[in-house]
């Protein structure tokens, strides 16, 4: 590729003469639109390298690392002009490279660009946009503009520069996010370039190496996580260079250059579930013994291979292979090294030789997430238990994009996922935030959090509940979670204005107002705390105490509600300390069934035709739908409008006595509670309610509860150590998003997902 003529403006090829000029050109010129693929097996998908491999006419530019010089590995043909030595200003000019390297495109030819990343090899392949579209490629992002200027004023000149690339790619600086950062060579911006199109093929929005400084122009806060963006609105990337020259003349000077760079339809593939540091291995056997016999062959299999890195992508693929899902028993060993997997057979060993594991069905549980049960509990009991509000928390589960991929893009298209989860408050720069969330953003951002588990775990892992029950205000997200309400996106502008969570049972709390018939300018004192405490104790005191309320039993814990100063002198009566929640909610508590009418009409929704049909959510096998089981009453709910928002009025408005509401289940037949959501406050809860509950009858079956999340630990560990207790209860799922990346010769799994498309 001759490097040799100045830089042209892409479009009218006439010779740059000023950076205001080319934004006037660019105004009247065809936008820019060059299809960006990442050139490595990871990302380049058999379809897209074999399509690529066609092209009889490329450009092979190589870029020196150092910038002491640039080859070709392509040959001048007779019509071509001669490489020759380019000029220093050439070799740091990204924005030359690419004007020429437009041209070529213009021509039909693919240009392939390689460079160095820390002396690894990288490319970057580029084409016309419509070409690529018509050979069905799926690009990873687009150039939609770029510009550059050499100019004394560093900060008024990045900006114009800038602004002067978004003009020639048409975009606003609304819809848009700059990147700052420092690339001295050629090689440098070339390895800029390609983490801005990682970035926007991963969603990720994440700082660069070298960013100086990261800008949203629209002033909201900056994610480091998962990229949001409004519903059916591209992203857009606006990359900006500055290096500094090199020439004595030139040593006031900085060389500026924008590129602006929009998403493509391909995306990033997923990061792999297993690797070496973080190890997941599931063993069958018809008996405890055929499990020890093979724990003693990894073991002795380990020994050998003690010092292979490799052992994540070859032993563990081998493993899977030998794994048999119909087999009675299995467990399976979590480890961050092949020295702790070692660590954690040896104790799996120990504990199959233990008699309370052996013979009296305890369970095995190691802090790593090494699991097994001797007495599977099967699917026939799985119950999906749905949080209620306050469970969401700062930053939660904000890589969990880079593992699924296809799912988040899945949902992006359904419906606005930055408003689903509350992304401002959730994911913004400073933790505090999160923490001062009103209610009805805590309500939104909670039944998102179970959206997308209930969806990771039915259509990524396919698992089939066969009941559903939530804690509280779970019940909403029970319903919009399992594909029953027709549009449970519509719930969130809903929830976000509604006068109940704002005002009437939060805020101002209306309804406690006229409860209680104070005046305007009265002020109310509310709150709430956990107390350990018999409901029957607290019940007694109630008449003494009109202003405080018994809000929720749950197991050995009670939560009061109300006047601050009333339930303060309420736990001083009954000679317990309660922990404050701090949190201004009126649910559960007597004013809230001033609201009753207003909340059965907000729930009472349209339901998708396919969960009125007789046999609509079929629990595996089985052929019989999902039971919802309500805490407002003893029967299943009937899956009609009226019923659901009937249910979730008394659930909301009455007290909630979550022990009677587990208590109930078990008798219907729940066995396994999967908590879906955010963090894990009910888990813990169901448990001990269970015990309490068996341990008042041998005639009680047992029973699990298992959560998907937890505050504080790595998302993707706490999802495997979910998954490797389902495993041992024998709960059939597909281990498939687990195998396939471990496999050399698997396609990555983003391939078997092709986006219809992105807005442009």
């Amino acid at each position: 590729m001759n490097l040799a003529p100045p830089l042209a403006t892409p479009h009218s090829g006439q010779v740059e003469t000023s950076i205001a000029d080319k934004a006037i050109a660019d105004k009247s010129a065809k936008p820019l639109r060059i299809a960006v693929l990442l050139g490595d097996a990871v990302n380049l998908d058999s379809h897209s390298a074999q399509i690529l491999g066609t092209f009889a006419e490329r450009e092979r530019v190589q870029i020196c690392a150092a910038d002491a010089n640039q080859s070709t590995a392509h040959e001048p043909t007779l019509h071509e002009s001669k490489m020759h030595e380019p000029s220093v200003h050439e070799q740091r000019s990204l924005t030359a490279l690419l004007g020429q390297a437009t041209t070529a495109i213009e021509q039909g030819k693919l240009v392939e660009l390689t460079f160095n990343d820390g002396n690894l090899p990288q490319s970057l392949y580029l084409l016309d946009g419509l070409r690529a579209a018509k050979l069905r490629l799926h690009a990873h992002a687009f150039i939609a503009g770029f510009a550059a200027g050499n100019e004394t004023t560093d900060v008024e000149n990045a900006a114009t520069v800038a602004n002067a690339a978004l003009a020639a790619a048409k975009r606003s600086p609304a819809q848009t996010v700059q990147h700052q950062t420092v690339a001295n060579t050629l090689n440098e911006a070339f390895v800029a370039l390609r983490q801005g199109v990682t970035a926007l093929a991963a969603r990720t929005q994440a700082p660069l190496k070298g960013t100086t400084g990261i800008k949203q122009t629209n002033d909201t806060n900056h994610q480091t996580g998962y990229w949001f963006s409004d519903q059916h609105q591209a992203r857009v990337l606006c990359l900006n260079l500055v290096a500094k020259t090199s020439h004595q003349a030139d040593e006031s000077r900085n060389l500026s250059q924008s590129l602006v760079l929009t998403q493509g339809t391909q995306l990033a593939a997923p990061k792999a579930l297993v690797d070496e540091n973080r190890l997941f291995v599931p063993i069958s056997g018809d008996s405890i013994n055929e499990l020890k016999a093979k724990l003693f062959q990894l073991l002795s299999s380990l020994d050998i291979g003690a010092l292979d890195t490799s052992f994540a992508s070859h032993q563990l693929a081998f493993l899977f292979e030998r794994y048999d899902a119909n087999a009675p028993l299995a467990l399976v060993l979590m480890a961050a090294s092949i020295d702790d997997l070692k660590l954690e057979a040896k104790a799996m060993l120990t504990a199959l030789e233990n008699d309370a594991i052996h013979h009296h069905s305890q369970h095995f549980k190691t802090p790593a997430g090494s699991c097994f049960t001797a007495k599977p509990l099967g699917d026939a009991g799985l119950t999906f238990v749905y949080p209620g509000v306050g469970t969401v928390y700062a930053n939660m589960f904000n890589n969990l994009h880079e593992y699924f991929p296809a799912l988040y893009h899945q949902l992006e298209r359904e419906g606005d996922l930055s408003a689903m989860l509350q992304s401002p408050q959730i994911y913004a720069a400073d933790v505090k935030t999160a923490a001062g969330m009103s209610l009805s953003q805590q309500a939104i951002s909670g039944v998102g959090a179970s959206y997308l588990f209930t969806k990771l775990l039915t259509q990524v892992f396919n698992i089939k509940p066969k009941m559903a029950l939530g804690y509280s205000m779970g019940e909403a997200a029970m319903w919009a979670s399992l594909d029953v309400w027709q549009t449970p996106h519509g719930m969130i502008n809903a929830t976000e204005n509604s006068d109940i969570f704002n005002h009437a049972i939060s805020g101002e709390l209306t309804a406690v107002r006229r409860a209680w018939q104070l005046a305007d300018d009265e002020a109310i004192v509310w709150n709430s705390f956990v107390v350990r405490a018999d409901s029957h104790e607290i019940k007694a005191l109630l008449p003494e105490f009109p202003r405080a309320y018994l809000a929720i039993t749950q197991g050995d814990t009670c939560v009061i509600a109300g006047c601050e100063a009333s339930c303060k002198a309420l736990l001083a009566t009954l000679g317990k300390r309660g922990i404050a929640a701090n949190r201004v909610t009126a649910m559960h508590t007597a004013p809230a069934m001033l609201v009753h009418g207003q909340v059965q009409d907000f729930y009472t929704q349209a339901l998708k035709p396919e969960a009125l049909k007789p046999k609509a959510l079929k629990a595996a096998a089985q052929n019989l739908p999902i039971r919802f089981i309500s805490a407002a009453q003893t029967a299943p709910v009937t899956v009609d409008s009226h019923s659901i928002g009937h249910a979730i009025a008394n659930t909301f408005c009455s007290p909630l006595d979550f022990s009677a509401l587990i208590h109930n289940a078990t008798e219907q037949g729940a066995r396994l509670f999967v908590e879906v959501g955010a963090d894990r406050q009910t888990s813990t809860l169901i448990d001990k309610i269970s015990h309490a509950h068996a341990s008042q009858s041998t005639a009680n079956a047992a029973t699990a509860a298992i959560a998907c999340n937890a505050k504080g630990a790595d998302a993707i560990t706490s999802l495997l150590k979910c998954l490797a207790q389902l495993i041992s209860h024998r709960v059939p799922l597909s281990l498939a998003p687990l195998i396939q990346p471990l496999s050399a010769n698997a396609a990555p799994l983003s391939s078997a997902v092709l986006p219809e498309g992105e807005p442009l």
